[in-house]
């Protein structure tokens, strides 16, 4: 999977080698300044300058183009770049010193006074700003400046005039004005601050740019990584469904076996053995009732056989049934206390089996809401379900939560029924549901699901919870993508922004009302309408 790190390394590097391209670009601009210097030239001293000028340029913009296109992978350097700008600086300073020397004694001012170099320089300092590098191009200002000033400097030593006068004056061949100079100094130091202000505004976007970037590819690795983890666990859960399927449906259909053979044994040994049961009276006792009446069975029923008569108390106390169904039967009954027995062996049986049938049928309604999840968007097919059977789906997988720490109570009705994608408006109660578990406290959170039908003939289902309650100013960014009020690493945000494209796909609506204390998630869903169509299509 590509990282934001990966994304945002490309991106910069991307971003460099178009800042590169664009010096690459200017200085093609100060190799046909050179061109237009060469023709101005001709016949002057200065021309062999202009035309190395145009050459160097030129010649190294077309070998630094081929250079940066053919290292994307690998961009050149910061330390290389400044190195070439340094070296720039530097032939534009030398062919600046070479032209005053190259015109004759008596008008080296000329160069100075067209100010063609200076333009250079001004350019130059432009072509270093984009490079986007603060520091380097305050420091390269000020090199161009004191440069550019060295070198008036440099043509004084060869005999130019400099007037440090006040007032500006006719200038001669072999003259400059220092005043006039420095204005161009100033020039210069002002077009650098403002560049370096530009540069700042533009790094400063880039950073924000980059950050919100970094945050937002950061988010989504998130969501994807949950996104896997459901796949994965949907993947797993089919996997496992299918191992535990097998072995419960021979586990089923086994003891389902054992009960019809102990039924026959019972129907071979009595026929009428039915028809003797509605005789028996059945008792409900209390844990006080089971320990008294457990010593009066065992007294009753002394002349039994000691295994026999514990077994007769037993079974009694935990099947329900009044021992006085069986006073009128004695010691000498011996074929009628086999009966006794061998039905109360068969009584357990049955209620052995509901027990391991129920168990089992619960165990597979987890693995198939298990599986329900792990494609929840990619079955998009409505199907007429009831909302009741599949809220309390999803409790059976928080019942630990639910029974040991909170108080829940339940109003659903049952028979409501909506045309939805089951899998999909399954994961919206299962999310609802664990928010409601997370928002409260361990020993005494009250959670309440209520389903009926509100007097709008819609399908209302209330999630309410005793939690602290969403501040007022988080309640407008709730269903917002990546927003989460809980501590970091127990959310990621998508939970209520899942749930509302869920509902919303499924022509229904979602509110909340939240204050301290009290805090209530309200689904609206459109009843179905399958009854009343069941009705035209008869007609």
């Amino acid at each position: 999977m590509v990282t934001s790190s990966t994304l945002l390394l490309q991106f910069s590097n991307q971003m460099k080698s178009k800042g590169l391209l664009i010096l690459i670009s200017i200085r093609m601009v100060i190799g046909w300044i050179g061109v237009l210097a060469t023709f101005l030239n001709f016949g002057k001293p200065s021309i062999f300058i202009a035309i190395g000028f145009t050459f160097y340029f030129f010649g190294t913009s077309l070998l630094g183009k081929y250079i940066i296109l053919n290292k994307q992978k690998n961009p050149i350097g910061n330390r290389w770049i400044m190195f070439c700008l340094g070296i720039d600086f530097s032939v534009l300073l030398l062919g600046f010193c070479l032209a005053i020397f190259a015109h004759p004694v008596g008008m080296r001012a000329l160069p100075i006074q067209n100010s063609i170099f200076f333009s250079l320089f001004l350019l130059y300092q432009l072509y270093i700003s984009f490079f986007l590098h603060r520091t380097f191009s305050i420091v390269m200002g000020i090199i161009v400046s004191c440069g550019y000033l060295s070198v008036i400097y440099f043509a004084h030593h060869l005999g130019v005039v400099i007037d440090f006068g006040y007032q500006l004056s006719p200038q001669g061949p072999n003259g400059v004005l220092f005043i006039l100079e420095i204005l161009k100094v100033i020039f210069l130091i002002a077009k650098t601050i403002c560049i370096v202000k530009l540069v700042t505004f533009l790094l400063d976007i880039l950073e924000n740019n980059n950050q919100k970037l970094a945050t937002e590819l950061d988010e989504r690795e998130s969501s994807l990584i949950q996104s896997d983890r459901l796949v994965t666990l949907g993947s797993l859960a089919s996997n496992v469904a299918h191992e535990i399927k097998n072995p419960l449906a021979g586990i089923l259909s086994m003891v389902n076996f054992l009960l019809e053979e102990e039924k026959r044994f019972l129907t071979n040994r009595e026929p009428l053995w039915k028809e003797k049961e509605k005789r028996i009276v059945w008792k409900h006792r209390t844990k006080k009732q089971k320990r008294e009446e457990l010593d009066m069975i065992l007294q009753l029923f002394s002349f039994l056989p000691r295994n026999d008569a514990f077994y007769l108390a037993d079974r009694c106390i935990d099947l329900g049934i009044d021992y006085h169904s069986f006073e009128g039967l004695g010691r000498e009954e011996g074929r009628d206390w086999e009966f006794v027995f061998a039905w109360l062996k068969y009584k357990t049986m049955e209620n052995a089996n509901l027990l391991i049938s129920n168990s089992i049928h619960r165990t597979e309604k987890v693995i198939a809401t298990f599986q329900q999840f792990s494609k929840p968007f990619q079955d998009t097919e409505k199907e007429v379900v009831r909302i009741g059977p599949g809220i309390r789906d999803i409790l059976i997988l928080y019942n630990q939560y639910l029974e040991m720490n909170r108080n829940l109570k339940t109003e659903i009705d049952e028979r409501l029924e909506a045309k939805v994608n089951e899998p999909a408006i399954k994961l919206v109660w299962s999310h609802l549901v664990y928010n409601a578990i997370q928002a409260t406290p361990n020993q005494s959170g009250e959670i309440q699901v209520k389903v009926f039908r509100n007097g709008e003939n819609q399908i209302e289902v209330n999630f309410t919870d005793n939690g602290p309650g969403i501040p007022k100013h988080l309640q407008s960014s709730v269903f917002q993508p990546f927003f989460t009020t809980k501590e970091k690493g127990d959310g990621i945000g998508l939970g209520l922004f899942i749930c509302k494209n869920i509902i919303t796909e499924q022509g229904g609506t979602i509110h909340f009302r939240s204050e301290p204390g009290n805090t209530t998630f309200r689904v609206c869903l459109p009843e179905s309408k399958r009854k009343d169509q069941e009705k035209d299509g008869k007609e």
